[in-house]
């Protein structure tokens, strides 16, 4: 193996390659990069056998060949190099030599062959799809996904066909986040897509402009460009029912500024303790009051203006679900819908978005 390469390319591809290579694995294998020189053009590839990665770049390439080194210590050495054209050439079996200016570093790696087989899944049909809309819809929903890996089957963000419109659900079994919007893509079943693989999409998409190309098969999602392509495996279990946990009316709708609502949230916060997380929220005629009450430390009170008449009640609310569903929103003013004490909360944008969150009530 032997080839030259821009430097900043380089560093851009381990970029994206390294967060998927680097995580924990009984393989050792998996925290390496593999690296192939074909024709006019470097690929890398990245898998933790859930995520995989493929990214390519042009290059110079005096000698095809293919190298498997450690990812994060090869992406730490390019990166502390100087802009301009580096060249990689090899050593012995599994060593390579990287070259820059007066910089030499050798860096020795492991049996390609025994690196995981990639599977493009050429047979997978994608259709086009904006990214930005794609991402936007993503991340409407993806922070109310559960990191308890006990409930695999809500680790996710459901993907579900509603007539002409892709529906993304996410509950964690506390709070739910949904969004319906048009895709462009059709989809013939439900999908549960890993939020391991969404958050892994979103550093890989991020400032993309332009389509990409989105598909499913029975286990994979799969998104191509021609300068990548990216497969998550789906997460096999049945998704809860979520729409019995949705109120089918509002008894009270009010209304008030959402980044004065994150402020004070914020501020009552930090009377609360890592084990419990309740807000008293005091809904009255014109004010939304916020309590906080610290066993041992103390308490903290404070209030926001509200768009809103009727009968004065009170729910506790978990603070950190409630600033996280305000925090993905990106109205100036926001609308709650009251039901009674012991049923969710629904907050949504001031603005037709077909959107909203929802929010469990705690017990006191």
């Amino acid at each position: 193996m032997l080839f030259q390469i821009e430097r900043d390319s380089l560093l851009d591809g381990l970029s994206k390659t390294v967060p998927i290579a680097e995580k924990r694995s009984p393989l050792p294998i998996l925290s390496h990069v593999l690296i192939s020189a074909e024709a006019d053009k470097l690929v890398l590839t990245a898998t933790d056998l859930e995520v995989g990665l493929q990214v390519s770049y042009d290059c110079e390439v005096q000698d095809p060949g293919l190298v498997t080194v450690p990812s994060k210590m090869v992406y730490e050495i390019v990166r502390e190099m100087s802009p301009g054209i580096m060249r990689v050439e090899p050593v012995d079996a599994h060593r390579i030599k990287i070259v820059s200016g007066e910089s030499v570093f050798e860096v020795a790696g492991m049996d390609p062959s025994d690196y995981p087989a990639w599977s493009s899944l050429e047979e997978v049909q994608t259709t086009e799809v904006e990214a930005e809309k794609l991402l936007h819809m993503v991340d409407k929903t993806m922070f109310a996904s559960s990191s308890d890996e006990s409930r695999f089957n809500l680790n996710g963000v459901l993907f579900e066909q509603n007539e002409d419109k892709i529906r993304m659900v996410a509950t964690d079994g506390h709070r739910l986040a949904m969004i319906e919007e048009p895709l462009g893509i059709s989809l013939e079943s439900k999908m549960l897509v890993p939020k391991k693989g969404l958050l892994e999409m979103r550093r890989v998409l991020e400032g993309l402009q332009g389509e990409i190309g989105m598909g499913f098969e029975k286990k994979n999602m799969v998104l191509r460009t021609d300068r990548f392509s990216m497969t998550i495996r789906l997460i096999e279990g049945d998704y809860p029912d979520y729409g019995n946990v949705i109120p089918r009316s509002s008894d009270v709708i009010a209304k008030t500024d959402r980044i004065g609502l994150i402020q004070i949230l914020r501020r009552v916060a930090v009377l609360t303790s890592d084990r419990n997380k309740g807000v008293t929220m005091k809904v009255g005629s014109g004010k939304m009051e916020l309590t906080a009450v610290h066993p041992d430390l103390g308490t903290a009170r404070d209030a926001v203006d509200l768009d809103f008449e009727g009968k004065e009640f009170t729910v506790i609310v978990n603070v950190a679900y409630l600033i996280e569903a305000l925090g993905v929103m990106d109205t100036d003013q926001v609308l709650f819908e009251f039901h009674d004490q012991e049923e969710p909360i629904i907050v949504r944008p001031d603005q037709t978005q077909g959107y909203f969150s929802l929010v469990m009530p705690m017990r006191k």
